[in-house]
Order: C-alpha cells, then sequence, then structure tokens
C-alpha cells in the first residue's frame, strides 16, 4: 500500500487521543469527537468533528492544504465558551504530542479572524499564502511549547 495513506488503526488510535484529552476538559458519557469519514479503509485524509454545547473543533489530517506531500493537522474551527481559559493551549499542546506520534510535519490554523491570529501569532505559526491561514512545523511548535511555563491544571480553570 501507499505509504501516503493513512490506516484505519491510525485514524482510530488520533481519535482516541483527542477524546481522551477532551474527557479531561469536559467530561461527557459519550465521547464528543467522531470521524467523519468511513474508518474501515485506508485514505490520505480524514477529519474528525466534535461539536457540544461548550465546544466546537474541526480538524483536517493528513494530506490537507498545509502539505500535498507529508501528513499535518489543520484546525479548521476551534471554538470554546469559555475563551482565553487555556483550552485552546492545551488542544494545540495535545495536537502537537499527536503530531510527533505520529509523522504529522505542520500544523496549520486555517481561515483566521482577529482572535485567532493572534493565537497562532503567540505560539509561532507564519502567514501562509495568505493572510487568513498559518502555519508552523511540528519541530518548531514543540520547541515552542516545551519552552512555556507549565499551564493552570484543568481542573482550575472550572472554578469561578
Amino acid at each position: 500500500m501507499d505509504a501516503g495513506f493513512i490506516l484505519p488503526q491510525e485514524k482510530q488510535q488520533v481519535l482516541d487521543e483527542i477524546n481522551r484529552w477532551l474527557n479531561t476538559v469536559y467530561p461527557y458519557k459519550k465521547p464528543p469527537a467522531h470521524l467523519c469519514d468511513p474508518i474501515d479503509r485506508a485514505s490520505k485524509f480524514f477529519r474528525i468533528d466534535v461539536h457540544r454545547k461548550k465546544f466546537s473543533i474541526y480538524l483536517r489530517l493528513g494530506k490537507t492544504w498545509a502539505s500535498s506531500q507529508n501528513k499535518s493537522i489543520v484546525i479548521a474551527k476551534i471554538c470554546f465558551e469559555k475563551e482565553r481559559s487555556g483550552y485552546g493551549s492545551a488542544l494545540l499542546k495535545c495536537l502537537a504530542k499527536i503530531a510527533e506520534k505520529y509523522n504529522y510535519e505542520n500544523i496549520a490554523i486555517e481561515s483566521v479572524n482577529e482572535k485567532s491570529r493572534s493565537f497562532a501569532l503567540k505560539f509561532g505559526f507564519s502567514e501562509y499564502q495568505n493572510k487568513n491561514d498559518y502555519i508552523i512545523t511540528t519541530e518548531k511548535l514543540t520547541t515552542i511549547l516545551n519552552k512555556l511555563p507549565p499551564p493552570l491544571s484543568l481542573s482550575r480553570i472550572h472554578v469561578s
């Protein structure tokens, strides 16, 4: 099989890791993230959708506009009810770990607005071909994330 294909096992493992992380943020009885595409066959990309009252995330993984040659993770949508509470940063750390583990070369944020542009720049992302998309290599992002002070525990974030 072509090395450019993502096997069903990888799709499931990535989905499970995202659901485990989400469960630490907002515990739900049922896993909030699901695959948008059939898991039963290998493919060059797959999508993960998460939608709950308190958050919404949409990701594309594999061969994307961010890299037609290597696997990448594109954050197409990220929205948390509580803004500036560390959830976006924690998600980025989770995605960077997944990217390292499964050899995703880049992480990108598409169609940014002013808030997500500030978020992207804070973590060292660069403009990609237009001012609405931002990208960073997994290696560079991991280096930046490792230099940051440890975050507040997620349990402390919920305290009002």
